[in-house]
């Protein structure tokens, strides 16, 4: 997919969470009825599903400005280098289902639907992915940055955020999301 349909599927996608936002279907919930503040993270979520089913793969990034966290997409193709699996402790780990169900939550967040399978826990670092496109629809909740879709490389904005971390995208991991997904897509189709 070219980067030129990447970003008429982003414009779109946050076309459908502005009317969806307008016509009061999120006055419910405590994150999107204030979007595009506070929902970057969210908004990556719900943003790489639906780049998913149209065949692009994304990978989540978290930047870290002062006490301000933003998130958003980086294309997961040949500009993004494959980064480096860590190594495997030389003494076993014992069962997923025996750790604490706050870590098996978060194992679950980076790809395992059940604690028994095993999760790939590649990380990417800030120099795999610095040559990657960004997709970002909500960098417009910061009073110095007034483009609500961006499409493209490196920019100065995205520059004033420390790397703080960044992996694959398995999917929604909540009912929340799901509902907010759900509705979105009402307004894709619109």
């Amino acid at each position: 997919m070219t980067d030129s349909q990447i970003r008429k599927l982003a414009n779109l996608y946050r076309s459908a969470i502005e009317a969806a936002r307008k016509d009061g279907r999120f006055v419910n919930d405590i994150c999107f009825k204030h979007f595009p503040a506070g929902c970057c993270g969210d908004t990556c979520d719900l943003l790489a599903e639906y780049l998913k089913f149209e065949g692009v793969k994304t990978i989540w990034y978290s930047g870290q400005r002062g006490d301000w966290s933003h998130a958003w997409l980086v294309v997961k193709d040949k500009r993004v280098k494959r980064p480096k699996r860590p190594k495997r402790p030389k003494r076993p780990i014992p069962s997923p289902s025996l750790w604490p169900e706050e870590l098996q939550d978060i194992v679950a967040n980076y790809g395992a639907v059940r604690p028994e399978q095993e999760v790939d826990i590649t990380r990417y670092e800030f120099e795999d992915l610095r040559d990657g496109l960004i997709i970002d629809i909500t960098g417009d909740q910061f009073g110095d940055y007034d483009i609500p879709v961006y499409v493209g490389y490196l920019d100065p904005f995205h520059q004033t955020f420390d790397f703080n971390r960044a992996h694959e995208y398995y999917g929604p991991n909540d009912g929340r999301l799901d509902g907010l997904y759900r509705v979105i897509s009402e307004y894709l189709d619109k």
